[in-house]
């Protein structure tokens, strides 16, 4: 038996993620379902929701390989033993993606250890009817401790972590190669049907070099976020907090992830974003053109040609770049952000 997360969008345009078996299609797993409903939703974003369901997709797993029930045994006030509760922070840790032994980040497995707690704590409260007796109580919070207990201490100071953040920046070489494409887009490019993707491509890549925003904020500009110069003014970009867009049919929504703020852009920026609008943009088949239309949509035609792009496009666009130009593999969209942040930081001193 296997888990799956599915990911749906409710009328109102909230995004939604569910828990199911993968050889199951119809319901969802019970108490997960519940637990996100109750416990989760009413105060985090979807993204955070399935941050979530990723760990308790991993206790199902871990659940199914040791044969056990952890619903049934709370029930019984059965709790989890210190042996099980190392297993199962073992099995938390332990990388999906790399090779056998690789685990993942101590951030990342602090927050899926506090997350484990906080549901393993909810689903003993929710099947044990007298979980509010004093043994019940005290057994429950015992085990929550133990687990929370496994957490890895961070190293080093705060400020030194802040100092690595703002030194993170890109290698000259991979640097004079994307400016060198700021101003060659088309360099390289043969096929007529690939100029209008290598232009999309090359100006986001140029705002999040020149703005350091997000890639989620990247995603979800529209028409109206840009603004031309206009007398004394720069051209400038709006971010929006945009959660649950009803206009956005992308099932992972990107979003930004704090309050909105404005931009200004330089005008070399602004020139190469109104070529994109006006002469490659403008001719993709059923792209929008109100100021609530996405400014970077799916060029390739398809049943999504027109329509917003999706971060995974994007992917996939970088890495045709990274293989025609080799000195930018080190490039992404957050490397990005902290080489705008090391540059910002560098005229503070000046």
């Amino acid at each position: 038996m296997t888990f799956t997360t599915k990911t749906f969008i409710a009328s109102n345009g909230e995004r939604f993620s569910q828990l199911h078996e993968a050889d199951e299609p119809g319901f969802p797993l019970f108490y997960p379902t519940a637990y996100i409903l109750r416990a989760v939703r009413p105060s985090a974003t979807h993204e955070t929701q399935k941050v979530h369901l990723a760990v308790i997709k991993r206790i199902c797993e871990w659940e199914l390989t040791r044969n056990i029930d952890l619903a049934m045994n709370f029930q019984a006030a059965k709790f989890l033993s210190a042996a099980q509760i190392d297993d199962l922070a073992n099995y938390l840790r332990a990388s999906k993606l790399g090779d056998k032994g690789d685990v993942i980040s101590s951030p990342k497995y602090n927050t899926y250890v506090a997350y484990s707690a906080d549901y393993l704590r909810w689903l003993a409260q929710e099947v044990i009817t007298e979980s509010n007796t004093p043994n019940i109580r005290d057994a429950i919070e015992a085990q929550n401790t133990l687990l929370l207990s496994k957490k890895r201490r961070k190293a080093g100071s705060k400020s030194a972590r802040e100092r690595r953040i703002v030194a993170a920046k890109l290698p000259a070489e991979a640097r004079n190669r994307l400016l060198d494409l700021f101003g060659q887009p088309f360099e390289d490019i043969q096929n007529p049907q690939d100029f209008g993707p290598r232009m999309r491509n090359v100006v986001m890549l140029r705002v999040l070099y020149e703005t350091g925003m997000r890639l989620g904020e990247l995603l979800s500009l529209k028409l109206k976020h840009f603004i031309e110069a206009g007398g004394s003014d720069s051209a400038y970009l709006d971010i929006e907090r945009n959660h649950n867009d009803v206009l956005d049919n992308r099932l992972n929504q990107p979003v930004a992830k704090t309050m909105g703020r404005r931009l200004p852009i330089s005008e070399s920026l602004e020139e190469q974003l109104m070529e994109y609008l006006n002469n490659w943009r403008a001719e993709v088949k059923g792209v929008g053109f109100s100021d609530d239309a996405f400014i970077f949509v799916v060029h390739r035609g398809g049943a999504s040609q027109g329509k917003a792009l999706p971060k995974t496009a994007f992917g996939t666009g970088l890495a045709n770049i990274k293989k025609s130009y080799h000195s930018m593999k080190s490039v992404h969209p957050h490397l990005l952000r902290h080489d705008w942040n090391y540059r910002f930081s560098k005229l503070g001193k000046v």
